[in-house]
């Protein structure tokens, strides 16, 4: 790669000007859509997929498409940069929160982990839900014609899915001390995001260093609450997943 290479916003895997993403348009519901509507189909089709002899090689090719989209990421931002025209690689490691989730995830889906489930149901559903609902924060100059925009939510609706499709198929249900090993791993990550956003200019782990409006500046103080609120988040879904429980239990027993 020339040391003169200079960033370029057009093609399919460049960039467009900022503002190309319309947030809550059909650019962006649309993906959405579409993994819902699969998943109801995989919830019709339940039975038959525990049947199916096929099923475990759906798995992998589940498995295989995250690592595509994970991976992609990285490639394109060799071959292109990122906006700013620069090769930030140290500001781009995969220790963010939907880094992990996919990662798990592909070893979840093939192995039937536990423990990794319990990492993606809380993790995943949670972190990659809210940059599906709110990809604005990061996803502001690509489009249908770019790359980007199908890596990032293949890279954000992949894990949901395979998280959703282990439910309904293979009846994967959390536990509580998935809470806390979701809250380890998380921990991890965040000591890791500090010393990594104080070595390097330009890196952001764990939006550490976004602005973000009620947020305070300090990373150190945004961390902290950042704790609070992932362990407050984590028991309310917990909450909810066994009100959701006893609801199916209560339709079954009518």
């Amino acid at each position: 790669m020339s040391g003169d290479y200079e960033y370029y916003g057009d093609g399919f895997f460049g960039f467009g000007p900022p503002g190309t993403f319309k947030p809550y348009t059909l650019m962006h519901l649309m993906p959405i859509l579409v993994c819902i509507i699969l998943l109801i189909v995989v919830w019709h089709k339940r039975e038959w997929l525990r049947k199916w002899q096929g099923e475990v090689h759906l798995r992998y090719v589940l498995s295989f498409l995250m690592f595509v989209m994970e991976f992609g990421f990285y490639i394109r931002l060799l071959y292109v940069g990122d906006t700013s025209g620069k090769y930030l690689m140290m500001a781009r490691i995969p220790i963010q929160v939907c880094d992990l989730g996919i990662i798990t995830c592909m070893y979840m889906i093939t192995s039937k982990n536990k423990s990794l489930f319990g990492i993606n149901f809380f993790v995943t559903l949670f972190g990659a839900t809210l940059a599906c609902i709110i990809p604005q924060t990061v996803l502001t100059e690509a489009n249908p014609t770019h790359f980007r925009y199908y890596q990032y939510f293949g890279d954000h609706l992949l894990p949901i899915f395979s998280t959703v499709y282990m439910i309904i198929v293979h009846r994967m249900r959390p536990r509580y001390k998935d809470i806390w090993i979701s809250v380890a791993a998380l921990a991890i990550l965040l000591v890791l995001g500090l010393k990594l956003n104080d070595a390097y200019p330009g890196a952001s782990y764990l939006f550490l260093k976004l602005s973000i409006p009620f947020f305070p500046d300090n990373q150190y103080l945004r961390a902290v609450i950042y704790s609070v609120t992932i362990i407050i988040v984590f028991h309310l879904m917990w909450l909810l997943w066994n009100r959701f429980l006893e609801y199916i239990n209560r339709a079954k027993a009518v």
